[in-house]
């Protein structure tokens, strides 16, 4: 009798408060929209606290994450290779039942189709958002620019943020960190970040995003002034000097430079320095396009003896498409003199790299890329092989 009495205390108390399971906490349910190295990297801080559930909209599916999955597919190349997908569910229904949704969206466009994209990727977002949800946006913005997703939100829901619902801002530069969560209100009942595994900060929206906007400047400036004071310095053959910084190190903020852009009137000064960081990135492509040709015309090389090899690894599933464009449009322009171009990445074996019967030129895009070419030139001897570093000094090794 007072066992039965017990069990319906259990049941009642479980249809009262859904979050409680037979006396233990269930997990706060997060969605994490985009199918990214971002996105996957944050699934793994947090799906020991939360469930986990991560949106590929590209295929237009939801899978759920468990803590043993993560352990063993350390990337989201090797969470696709598995044979079969844990918890295939309808996205409408994870982002309806979730308390957290972080936004970190598969771009496949750049420049100002880049910013159309993502807003329209957070208003198919914010179609499904119930009341007492949170939206973390990870992608950076300009200045100004979370108020902007802040209205386009409320827009479509129909509820007020800071009250039915809550918007949050945490940076996010390719391959880093995220930086702590800023929350637009202290709500209620709400689900708090921490809970979920992320840092948060009491700082404002606001102050988190000036000032990203003010490192990225503050690094593009400077890389953008080293690009153009070295074709000077290559132009009046004076010894190249200066600091080892790569055309992948300014391509990584072509996003943030254009939400910049973007989120300030024609003629602000603030438009000014983020376009002429993104001019500078256009100019180095050139730059670089230039001297592989001046070393294929000063070692007196044939275009139908000569591969030109653009090394840039760059990880196909990261939030960004910047660094695999320019990746490609080196290799276009360099197809104008020479047929046989190709990319490669430091997952390629030496004979995808190099041909054994031409002049090999290697153009190192990042540190990273330059250390693995050092390996095969020294590996190689046999092989002809001259590395150009795609810095602002564009040496030759």
């Amino acid at each position: 009798m007072q066992r039965g009495a017990g069990c319906a205390k259990v049941y009642n108390a479980s249809r009262m408060y859904p979050w409680i399971e037979f006396g233990a906490l269930q997990k706060p349910k997060v969605a994490i929209y985009g199918l990214t190295t971002e996105g996957y990297a944050l699934a793994a801080k947090m799906v020991e606290k939360a469930s986990v559930t991560i949106v590929d909209d590209t295929l237009q599916m939801a899978m759920d994450l468990d803590p043993p999955m993560v352990k063993s597919n350390r990337t989201v190349a090797q969470l696709l290779g598995e044979e079969s997908l844990m918890g295939l569910k309808p996205i409408p229904q994870v982002l309806s039942e979730a308390r957290v949704v972080l936004f970190t969206p598969k771009l496949r466009r750049t420049g100002d189709e880049s910013i159309i994209e993502s807003s329209g990727k957070l208003r198919e977002v914010a179609k499904h958002i119930s009341k007492g949800g949170m939206v973390i946006n990870v992608l950076p913005v300009g200045v100004g620019g979370n108020s902007d997703n802040i209205a386009l939100i409320e827009k479509q829901t129909g509820m007020k943020v800071g009250e039915a619902i809550n918007y949050g801002y945490c940076s996010l530069r390719p391959g880093g960190e995220p930086s702590p969560v800023a929350s637009f209100a202290k709500m209620e009942g709400q689900v708090a970040p921490d809970e979920v595994g992320l840092k948060s900060t009491d700082a404002s929206i606001a102050s988190l995003e000036l000032s990203h906007v003010s490192s990225v400047l503050n690094a593009s400036a400077s890389i953008s002034t080293e690009i153009e004071l070295m074709r000077r310095a290559r132009g009046q053959k004076i010894p190249a000097g200066g600091a080892e910084r790569y055309i992948d190190d300014l391509a990584s903020h072509v996003y943030d430079l254009t939400a910049v852009q973007a989120s300030e009137d024609v003629g602000e000064p603030l438009t000014y320095l983020a376009g002429a960081a993104l001019k500078s990135l256009e100019n180095h492509v050139r730059y670089i396009v230039e001297e592989t040709r001046d070393l294929l015309r000063d070692m007196q090389l044939k275009a139908s003896r000569t591969r030109v090899v653009v090394a840039w690894t760059v990880d196909k599933y990261e939030m960004r498409a910047d660094r695999a464009k320019t990746a490609e449009r080196i290799e276009e322009r360099l197809r104008d003199y020479v047929t046989d171009v190709r990319h490669a990445q430091m997952s390629a074996g030496r004979e995808e790299v190099m041909d054994p019967y031409k002049h090999n030129v290697v153009i190192a895009c990042s540190s990273a890329d330059f250390e693995w070419v050092k390996g095969l030139k020294g590996g190689s001897r046999s092989t002809e092989l001259s590395i150009l570093k795609g810095t602002p000094s564009l040496q030759r090794v």
